[in-house]
Protein backbone atom coordinates (compact mmCIF):
# COMPACT_ATOMS: atom_id res chain seq x y z
CA UNK A 1 0.00 0.00 0.00
CA UNK A 2 2.81 2.40 0.85
CA UNK A 3 5.15 1.61 -2.05
CA UNK A 4 2.34 1.65 -4.60
CA UNK A 5 0.73 4.80 -3.21
CA UNK A 6 -2.70 3.15 -3.34
CA UNK A 7 -5.72 5.44 -3.31
CA UNK A 8 -8.38 2.69 -3.48
CA UNK A 9 -8.47 -0.75 -1.86
CA UNK A 10 -10.82 -3.64 -2.66
CA UNK A 11 -11.01 -6.22 0.12
CA UNK A 12 -13.36 -8.37 2.15
CA UNK A 13 -14.76 -7.31 5.50
CA UNK A 14 -12.82 -10.06 7.27
CA UNK A 15 -9.51 -9.04 5.65
CA UNK A 16 -10.22 -5.37 6.36
CA UNK A 17 -10.80 -6.02 10.07
CA UNK A 18 -7.82 -8.41 10.31
CA UNK A 19 -5.22 -6.56 8.22
CA UNK A 20 -6.25 -3.00 7.33
CA UNK A 21 -8.35 -1.32 10.03
CA UNK A 22 -5.48 -0.82 12.48
CA UNK A 23 -3.17 0.99 10.03
CA UNK A 24 -5.62 2.69 7.69
CA UNK A 25 -5.25 6.07 9.40
CA UNK A 26 -1.49 6.00 8.68
CA UNK A 27 -2.18 6.01 4.91
CA UNK A 28 -3.67 9.43 4.12
CA UNK A 29 -3.49 8.69 0.38
CA UNK A 30 -5.92 5.78 0.81
CA UNK A 31 -9.12 7.63 -0.05
CA UNK A 32 -11.56 4.76 -0.56
CA UNK A 33 -11.95 1.22 0.80
CA UNK A 34 -14.45 -0.93 -1.10
CA UNK A 35 -15.71 -3.99 0.76
CA UNK A 36 -16.88 -6.93 -1.34
CA UNK A 37 -20.43 -7.80 -0.34
CA UNK A 38 -23.50 -6.03 0.96
CA UNK A 39 -22.22 -4.53 4.22
CA UNK A 40 -19.14 -2.58 5.26
CA UNK A 41 -17.49 -1.26 8.41
CA UNK A 42 -17.78 2.50 9.10
CA UNK A 43 -15.72 4.60 6.69
CA UNK A 44 -15.83 1.92 3.98
CA UNK A 45 -18.19 1.39 1.06
CA UNK A 46 -20.08 -1.88 0.52
CA UNK A 47 -19.52 -2.76 -3.12
CA UNK A 48 -22.82 -4.63 -3.67
CA UNK A 49 -25.20 -1.73 -2.93
CA UNK A 50 -22.83 0.79 -4.53
CA UNK A 51 -22.78 -1.18 -7.82
CA UNK A 52 -26.56 -1.63 -7.71
CA UNK A 53 -27.00 2.15 -7.49
CA UNK A 54 -25.01 3.07 -10.62
CA UNK A 55 -26.14 2.92 -14.27
CA UNK A 56 -25.35 -0.26 -16.18
CA UNK A 57 -23.86 1.80 -19.05
CA UNK A 58 -20.91 4.17 -18.82
CA UNK A 59 -18.19 5.71 -20.97
CA UNK A 60 -14.83 4.01 -20.53
CA UNK A 61 -11.65 6.02 -20.26
CA UNK A 62 -9.49 5.58 -23.38
CA UNK A 63 -6.24 3.72 -22.78
CA UNK A 64 -3.32 2.63 -24.91
CA UNK A 65 -1.68 -0.81 -25.05
CA UNK A 66 1.32 0.35 -23.02
CA UNK A 67 -0.70 2.25 -20.38
CA UNK A 68 -0.59 0.74 -16.90
CA UNK A 69 -3.51 -1.58 -16.16
CA UNK A 70 -2.37 -2.73 -12.73
CA UNK A 71 0.60 -2.82 -10.42
CA UNK A 72 1.39 -6.30 -9.08
CA UNK A 73 3.91 -6.73 -6.29
CA UNK A 74 6.52 -9.43 -5.82
CA UNK A 75 6.50 -11.33 -2.53
CA UNK A 76 9.51 -9.50 -1.16
CA UNK A 77 11.42 -12.68 -0.32
CA UNK A 78 14.68 -10.99 -1.42
CA UNK A 79 14.03 -7.59 0.15
CA UNK A 80 11.26 -5.05 -0.18
CA UNK A 81 8.46 -6.09 -2.55
CA UNK A 82 8.88 -4.62 -6.02
CA UNK A 83 6.01 -3.27 -8.09
CA UNK A 84 5.69 -4.84 -11.53
CA UNK A 85 3.58 -2.94 -14.03
CA UNK A 86 1.12 -4.92 -16.14
CA UNK A 87 0.05 -2.91 -19.20
CA UNK A 88 -3.24 -3.14 -21.06
CA UNK A 89 -1.65 -5.23 -23.83
CA UNK A 90 -0.81 -7.83 -21.15
CA UNK A 91 -4.45 -7.90 -20.07
CA UNK A 92 -5.41 -8.65 -23.68
CA UNK A 93 -2.84 -11.46 -23.69
CA UNK A 94 -4.26 -12.85 -20.42
CA UNK A 95 -7.75 -12.83 -21.92
CA UNK A 96 -6.63 -14.59 -25.11
CA UNK A 97 -4.47 -17.21 -23.38
CA UNK A 98 -7.37 -17.90 -21.02
CA UNK A 99 -9.51 -18.72 -24.06
CA UNK A 100 -6.76 -20.82 -25.69
CA UNK A 101 -5.07 -22.58 -22.75
CA UNK A 102 -7.96 -22.76 -20.27
CA UNK A 103 -10.85 -22.86 -22.77
CA UNK A 104 -12.65 -20.11 -20.85
CA UNK A 105 -15.99 -19.20 -22.41
CA UNK A 106 -18.78 -16.82 -21.32
CA UNK A 107 -21.06 -18.62 -18.89
CA UNK A 108 -18.36 -20.99 -17.59
CA UNK A 109 -17.64 -21.29 -13.88
CA UNK A 110 -13.92 -21.35 -13.10
CA UNK A 111 -11.83 -21.77 -9.96
CA UNK A 112 -8.12 -21.00 -9.94
CA UNK A 113 -6.86 -22.12 -6.55
CA UNK A 114 -3.77 -19.91 -6.75
CA UNK A 115 -3.89 -16.96 -4.36
CA UNK A 116 -4.51 -13.61 -6.13
CA UNK A 117 -1.38 -12.35 -4.39
CA UNK A 118 0.60 -14.56 -6.77
CA UNK A 119 0.85 -13.57 -10.42
CA UNK A 120 -0.91 -16.74 -11.60
CA UNK A 121 -3.81 -16.12 -9.23
CA UNK A 122 -4.14 -12.54 -10.48
CA UNK A 123 -3.60 -13.19 -14.20
CA UNK A 124 -5.50 -16.46 -14.58
CA UNK A 125 -7.60 -16.47 -11.43
CA UNK A 126 -9.10 -12.98 -11.84
CA UNK A 127 -8.12 -11.00 -14.95
CA UNK A 128 -8.55 -13.66 -17.65
CA UNK A 129 -11.84 -15.05 -16.31
CA UNK A 130 -13.32 -11.57 -15.87
CA UNK A 131 -12.26 -10.56 -19.40
CA UNK A 132 -13.90 -13.73 -20.71
CA UNK A 133 -17.18 -13.18 -18.81
CA UNK A 134 -16.65 -16.25 -16.64
CA UNK A 135 -18.16 -16.76 -13.18
CA UNK A 136 -15.37 -16.98 -10.60
CA UNK A 137 -15.11 -19.19 -7.56
CA UNK A 138 -12.98 -17.44 -4.93
CA UNK A 139 -12.12 -19.04 -1.60
CA UNK A 140 -10.20 -16.87 0.85
CA UNK A 141 -9.80 -19.48 3.60
CA UNK A 142 -6.76 -21.66 4.18
CA UNK A 143 -6.62 -25.00 2.36
CA UNK A 144 -9.02 -27.61 3.73
CA UNK A 145 -9.58 -30.72 1.60
CA UNK A 146 -13.15 -31.35 2.77
CA UNK A 147 -14.15 -27.73 2.09
CA UNK A 148 -12.54 -27.84 -1.37
CA UNK A 149 -14.45 -31.02 -2.22
CA UNK A 150 -17.67 -29.39 -1.00
CA UNK A 151 -17.00 -26.38 -3.24
CA UNK A 152 -16.38 -28.63 -6.23
CA UNK A 153 -19.50 -30.66 -5.43
CA UNK A 154 -21.64 -27.51 -5.29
Amino acid sequence: MQIGGAAVLFTTEAQYRRKVADWRATRPGLRLVLILGDSAPPGCVALGPAMAAVPDRFDTHPTGPEDMALLHFTSGTTGLPKGVVHVHAAVIAHAETGRIALDLRPGDTYWCTADPGWVTGMSYGLISPLCNRVTLVVDEAEFDLDRWYAILDH
